[in-house]
């Protein structure tokens, strides 16, 4: 694997290839002989969600949906139709089939364009007999599908071209503007990514650029995030606060079960007050929680873009008699994979308390290792840097939690490789 070689080279340790012997190819004889597949009995279950379930596509309409036969894994030669022009009987030679229907395509990021795919049970196509009494292929959403929504506050004292920068890993992202409130965008998924929803524009005349995250999206949801004005005492926070004065929340939907998996869930900030109402000013933050902060030029509440000479610093400081309890580094990317990671002796889930095997690769990289106890820890990744450079351009998380007898903080350091 290639990435997985550079980070060995970078580690100074050889990587060692493993090869497998595959079983010799059988070829296997060609049962001769056909049959029927009586597609009055392929019916689909298209499981859009949103807040009701889509209708059964019919024959009469829905050419979007590609149906596609497969037999022993393969697709069958010339048995690939759209949905709506199906004839009443396929013939197809004897054999094991699957079927597969399709809709839309896998694009990185799209308005209004859901892509689908469903996968039918085996069946077996019998000489001389008509197949029938298939169970319905069920039609998952593949995509991950984000709407935006202005609160009204906050919609009438931001500026016309404010807008709402979303991406979904480092694919291509989509902005949303007023005009885009219930427009569904779908974006392309892949495992363990974050999505990104970034405020751009002015706020009672103040600019004003605010990022949320949402860790460990899934395809298949519908992510509303709905950003909204801070107000306190009946006032908007004055122009030293500009930066926090718009705030986000998201609710999740599970749209193959139709089921609400987490109202009004924070993007990632776990320090920031909740509110109790348009007119509830925040919750007084807990001054005995453990901090995090970093040294310059490393800005924890924005994006940072390695170069030559970058310097990636953090401070870690515990205020209880016993010191630090928990110490985690969950690592989000789209190169520094598990896979990747263990070929250096990570993971993409450091535990810093408890470090175990992984202690010499740690050390080798400059982590602090065991820091249990201790009040204060330095976190720093410059030995880390020219290998997540060298992996070429992406999006690199690194979330930070660290607890101790008064509590937990979490923040995330993000890094831009170009």
């Amino acid at each position: 694997m290639k990435t997985k070689h550079i980070l060995s080279l970078f580690f100074g340790s050889a990587l060692l290839w493993s090869c497998s012997k595959e079983s010799p190819f059988i070829p296997t004889v060609e049962q001769s002989g056909t049959g029927s597949f009586d597609t009055a009995s392929l019916s689909l279950d298209v499981r859009n969600g949103g807040e009701t379930a889509l209708d059964a596509p019919s024959r009469a309409g829905d050419e979007d949906f590609k149906i596609l036969f497969f037999k022993n894994g393969t697709i069958a030669p010339e048995q690939t139709y759209n949905y709506s022009e199906m004839p009443d009987v396929v013939v197809l030679p004897i054999g094991k089939y699957t079927v597969k229907a399709t809709k839309g395509a896998d694009v990185e990021a799209d308005w209004e364009s859901p892509y689908f795919i469903g996968n039918s049970p085996e069946f077996e196509i019998k000489e001389d007999e008509i197949t029938s009494n298939l169970d319905p292929v069920v039609c998952t959403l593949q995509n991950v599908q984000v709407t935006v929504d202005f609160a009204p506050m906050l919609s009438g004292n931001m500026s016309p071209d404010s807008y709402v920068e979303v991406k979904v890993g480092d694919n291509a992202g989509l902005q949303f503007t007023k005009e885009h409130e219930g427009v569904a965008g779908h974006f392309r998924h892949t495992e363990g990514v974050s999505l990104v929803a970034t405020f751009h524009g002015e706020v009672e005349g103040l600019p004003t650029v605010e990022t949320k995250s949402f860790d460990q999206v899934q395809k298949g949801h519908h992510y509303k995030i709905t950003f909204k004005l801070h107000t306190q005492s009946d006032e908007h926070y004055g122009e030293a606060d500009a930066s926090i004065n718009v705030d986000a929340s998201v609710t999740t939907v599970d749209l193959e079960n139709n089921i609400v998996i987490g109202e009004d869930e924070d993007l990632g900030d776990e320090e920031r007050p909740k509110e109790g109402g348009e007119d509830t000013p925040p919750t007084p933050p807990n001054e005995n929680l453990p901090t995090i902060t970093a040294k310059a030029p490393i800005n924890l509440d924005g994006e940072n873009v390695i170069t030559d000479d970058l310097t990636c610093e953090l401070l870690m400081t515990s205020k209880s008699d016993g010191g630090f309890t928990k110490f985690e580094c969950v690592i989000n990317s789209a190169t520094l994979t598990p896979d990747e990671l263990e070929g250096v002796g990570l993971s993409d889930h450091l535990d810093l308390i408890n470090t175990g095997a992984m202690t010499d690769s740690l050390a080798g990289l400059g982590f602090p290792v065991n820091v249990g106890g201790r009040k204060s820890v330095e976190f720093i990744l410059n030995n880390f840097l020219p290998m997540i450079s060298a992996l070429g351009p992406g999006r690199h998380e690194f979330k930070l939690t660290v607890g101790d007898s008064n509590g937990e903080t979490t923040k995330t350091l993000v890094l831009i490789s170009k």
